[in-house]
């Protein structure tokens, strides 16, 4: 299954339900096939800060498995299908989600080096629909988005990091949790279908 071709519609989807479509990737868990969905609410409430509930995960499961059965008639006998939280260390993929998260503590992976560097870690500054700045080790880095192949938070890590020195103080939020990164009293539980 090309994921590329199933992600217009399944956001499209999703955005009927009330949700955003975070991430859509492939997986394989000993013998099963998984298609992994990572969503958010379209509406994240006043304060920007509505996590995603195991009720949430259901219902967009629900409002998936019948529709997916119609337009993807022979996808859900090759995959499983699981819808999950983005959770702590969320998947940055979209421009709006560097946006959304700036002064945030990330790892990046690209495909290829940059200046012969592949990984990433470092603060997040600005960003534009093109790339994005982080600040690593006193140095600001700008990431072209095509070139990231992998993008997550890295929350655990923020405490420990040394705070940037280059990125305004604006960029950065008043405290750690403060970006709208949901907040987990244990692990986080996908919903299988």
């Amino acid at each position: 299954m090309d994921l590329q071709k199933l992600k217009a519609p399944v956001d499209r989807q999703l955005a009927l339900l009330g949700f955003e479509l975070v991430c859509l990737e492939a997986a394989r868990e000993g013998r099963d096939s998984i298609l992994r969905l990572y969503i958010d609410h379209l509406d994240r409430g006043p304060d920007g800060n509505r996590p995603i509930t195991l009720d949430d995960c259901v219902a967009a499961n629900d409002g998936l498995v019948a529709w997916l059965d119609v337009e993807f008639p022979d996808l859900r006998n090759d995959l499983n299908l699981e819808v999950s939280s983005p959770g702590l260390e969320r998947p940055l993929v979209k421009p709006e989600h560097f946006q959304r998260f700036q002064g945030r503590l990330c790892r990046i992976q690209t495909g290829a080096p940059i200046n012969g560097q592949k990984r990433f870690k470092g603060w997040i500054g600005t960003s534009t629909e093109a790339a994005v700045t982080l600040e690593e080790d006193g140095v600001l880095k700008t990431i072209p988005l095509e070139a990231i192949q992998k993008a997550r938070l890295a929350p655990f890590d923020e405490e420990k990091a040394p705070p940037p020195r280059l990125l305004a103080p604006s960029a950065l939020p008043d405290q750690p949790d403060a970006a709208g990164v949901e907040k987990s009293a244990g692990k986080e539980t996908p919903w299988h279908s």
